[in-house]
């Protein structure tokens, strides 16, 4: 059963008990946990071992909040398993952001893995606030911004290992050269994206001419697409040692089309990510204004390489 998060909130059924409380952070808890394990699943079918490694233990560690809850309600003489109009297990309360992410599974890194997990707690989190905000009973708002305050701090702790992933040894080669650090001025802003722009060009052309016996006719026009795009910079930008190293990874990596495209498709992403980080945390207005639009410019060709991905999917 599919649930947005602002309906939930809107209509959140009324708590009045202990047992409804503990009951209420048991169900959070399992959708949670249910959700992570059943991602962790599906990256068999995607070729991504790293990212089902985070998911499992994502998923383990929702298990250890979710014994935390029952022995509290334990010691408190409450209930884990009260009816709760309204809520129910196998509910999904994540955002629509997490919900796109999810469903977008070859798209999913340890980083995104640990967004989703972000969010789904950002929801909990959020959920136990507004039952504390609206509750009349001393006790059960006391355990309630109790809960909440747990919850809180494993949201801290998950973006510090969400920072620590975007670091990790599993890197795109976007992140590689560019170490995401903002750039100081529009001069070190124009190398960032000549850099940037030549990873991609040379990515796709590699693609696109080792996979070409066996790519149809649109995903060629794609892939073309895609260099028409940035033909403001040659394919002769990267040097010939980048190239080859490039060239080897993606032919190690990749035993067919789909998932070499789905390596680009990261690369898109990772580009469109770090650009939207510059917007934000640049101090520049001109380097945030370029940025958001070189955003907007990869995120363009990022549903069409994904729209190719759903094609092969769905054969």
């Amino acid at each position: 059963m599919s649930v947005s998060a602002k309906s939930l909130l809107e209509n959140l059924p009324l708590v009045t008990s202990l047992d409804e409380l503990y009951s209420v952070a048991t169900i959070l808890g399992r959708n949670s946990a249910n959700a992570f394990e059943s991602l962790a699943e599906e990256m068999a079918t995607t070729q991504n071992p790293e990212t089902a490694r985070m998911l499992k233990g994502l998923a383990v560690t929702e298990n250890a909040q979710i014994e935390f809850v029952a022995e509290r309600a334990y010691d408190v003489g409450a209930k884990v398993d009260a009816h709760v109009e309204g809520l129910s297990f196998g509910q999904d309360l994540r955002s629509d952001l997490a919900r796109e992410n999810a469903d977008n599974t070859y798209l999913l890194t340890p980083y995104r893995a640990i967004q989703l997990a972000v969010i789904s707690k950002e929801r909990v989190f959020e959920i136990l606030s507004t039952i504390a905000g609206k509750q009349e009973d001393a006790v059960v708002r006391q355990h309630a911004e109790e809960l909440a305050r747990r919850i809180l701090s494993e949201i801290s702790e998950l973006r510090l290992h969400r920072r620590r992933a975007s670091r990790s040894e599993v890197k795109t080669a976007v992140q590689e050269a560019t170490h995401g650090a903002v750039p100081a001025d529009m001069k070190h802003f124009a190398s960032i994206v000549e850099t940037i722009h030549a990873i991609i060009r040379t990515i796709t052309v590699i693609i696109r001419d080792t996979w070409a016996p066996t790519m149809t006719g649109n995903t060629k026009s794609v892939l073309q697409g895609l260099l028409e795009d940035f033909s403001d910079f040659p394919d002769a930008v990267v040097a010939d040692d980048e190239w080859q190293a490039l060239k080897a990874k993606i032919r190690q990596d990749n035993d067919s089309l789909f998932p070499a495209l789905t390596f680009l498709l990261r690369e898109l992403e990772s580009a469109s990510d770090l650009f939207l980080y510059y917007a934000e945390k640049s101090g520049s207005e001109e380097i945030a204004n370029a940025s958001q639009v070189k955003a907007a410019r990869y995120i363009s060709r990022i549903t069409k390489i994904r729209d190719e991905l759903d094609l092969h999917l769905s054969k």
